[in-house]
């Protein structure tokens, strides 16, 4: 009887082993070390496709915001040209404790083999991530990338003539409007103007001030804070951009935005102030164009922007694609509880405005926001995790990823199909001109432009002395990250 026994327990173990064997290939975060946002997720190897058989490769792809079925069908194909190779997801939302947690992961040797990053963290993060080995057959190089993908990824990702990451989508800022009020309260025109100009007069027609709480019966458009704007320090930095604003010094040493710039491209000296001025104007009652304050998100101070332009209290707000599905989750919210909405039919979506018309510039300006694929250079299979990046950003493939997420394209040649889209082929035209300023330290910048933003709202200092400020704080953080400065400068940050 004991014989029998040992025999079949023998058996069982050389069947369990390869699988035993398998998932030990690669070890999931331990949940007993203190790695933030680690509570968020389950602690025994939460990925959607775990395990795998004898003989194949594991690569684990970190990703945040998208739903599983953004990747589900690719992932798929992708498998079945790679059959030893096989592909776990894990998907985060809370994008701060993503950051701290792939980062802490990877200074202990675990972590994603492949993992979205926000283009403003490549210049802090970069020496972390693997580019694609230049000895090593791999299809993509820097000049092809180029001629492959819009301006804003080539200058985000390839450092030194190497490629640190590729793109799923060039995500820009967009104004998204409520086209009953243009139809019904605008007399010359059923859409937001193509200029800032006309954008200060159609706020100025659309603004219906009153008693109530909020002070206003309709606010023309959602800018001049940063209390209880989404977007707002990346509106003012498309602003900068637009008025031909130098964020750095030639070395990366010190921030110049605030400084006389000797009449740059927009033939203004000091551009970076009065793109500053053009975004708090909106929320000082001295300016013509004046149509926010604080006490209009007060309803749902959490939803910022985004309640009163559903309860219909704001006839225009700016934000990136993925804002229509929070508007139109926020509509069917509202539903549910009976409260007063506006119809999703109703939402439309139009260019970022510019300072000079199409017809006379020489160049467009939207903000880029998006999150490239990397690898981590702890990565123990990076050959198939930079084939698994390809794969995904070829043009085939991003088709699918686009019918589901509805982001634009990061590629040329597909740009002319998406950009004829009624909704949101806007954010497609804008592609090929949305830009972003090198970030070394978002949350740092964003923090202090939004302490400039406020005070100046607030009425505590003039926008010239919130923006030289701002700039002597954000310098701080340069030379901080460039080791100039001790780290443990605090910046009065």
């Amino acid at each position: 009887m004991k014989t029998k026994l040992t025999k079949i327990l023998i058996i069982v173990l050389v069947l369990l082993a390869p699988v035993v064997l398998a998932s030990c290939t690669k070890k999931c975060p331990d949940p007993k070390k203190n790695i933030p946002g680690t509570s968020t997720f389950r602690t025994d190897c939460p990925f959607e496709e775990a395990g795998t058989t004898s003989g194949q490769k594991q690569l684990d792809f970190y990703f945040v915001y998208d739903n599983t079925d953004a990747f589900k069908e690719q992932i798929q194909a992708f498998q079945s040209k790679n059959p030893g190779v096989i592909v776990r997801t894990k998907k985060f939302s809370d994008l701060q404790e993503y950051e701290d947690l792939v980062i802490n992961e990877i200074a202990q040797g675990e972590g994603p083999d492949v993992f979205m990053i926000h283009n403003s963290w490549i210049a802090k993060h970069y020496k972390k991530l693997l580019p694609i080995p230049l000895d090593q057959p791999i299809v993509m190089n820097a000049e092809l990338f180029r001629q492959t993908f819009f301006q804003a990824a080539a200058d985000d990702l390839i450092v030194d003539e190497q490629i640190y990451g590729m793109p799923l989508s060039i995500d820009n800022l967009a104004i998204f409007y409520n086209k009953a009020y243009f139809k019904d309260l605008l007399a010359t025109t059923d859409k937001p103007g193509e200029l800032w100009e006309n954008i200060k007069e159609q706020v100025f027609e659309l603004t219906k001030k009153n008693n109530s709480p909020e002070r206003f019966a309709l606010a023309g458009i959602a800018l001049g804070r940063a209390d209880n704007i989404s977007s707002a320090v990346d509106i003012l930095m498309a602003m900068m951009i637009q008025y031909g604003t130098q964020f750095y010094d030639e070395k990366m040493e010190k921030a110049i935005f605030a400084d006389n710039q000797g009449a740059g491209t927009s033939g203004i000296d000091k551009p970076g102030l009065e793109a500053f001025k053009l975004f708090t104007s909106f929320a000082l009652p001295s300016y013509k164009n004046y149509s926010w304050n604080e006490y209009i998100t007060g309803f749902a101070p959490d939803e910022k922007e985004v309640n009163p332009f559903i309860r219909g209290k704001v006839a225009m707000i700016i934000g990136y694609p993925y804002l229509y599905d929070t508007l139109k989750q926020s509509i069917e919210n509202q539903q549910k509880l009976g409260n007063q909405h506006i119809s999703i039919d109703d939402i439309g979506i139009a260019a970022f405005p510019q300072l000079i018309s199409p017809d006379e510039a020489t160049k467009r300006d939207t903000y880029a926001s998006y999150f490239p694929l990397v690898v981590a250079r702890t990565s123990d299979v990076p050959q198939e995790a930079w084939s698994f990046i390809q794969f995904l950003t070829s043009a085939d493939t991003l088709q699918t990823y686009h019918k589901v997420t509805n982001r634009p394209t990061s590629r040329m040649d597909m740009v002319n199909d998406q950009s004829t889209e009624a909704l949101f082929g806007v954010f497609a035209y804008q592609a090929p001109f949305a830009k972003s300023y090198k970030i070394l330290d978002y949350d740092a910048y964003a923090k202090v432009f939004t302490d400039a933003i406020q005070a100046v709202a607030t009425n505590l200092s003039s926008p010239e002395d919130a923006l030289t400020e701002a700039q002597e704080k954000i310098t701080c953080v340069i030379k901080k990250h460039k080791g100039i400065l001790d780290s443990e400068t605090d910046c009065n940050i």
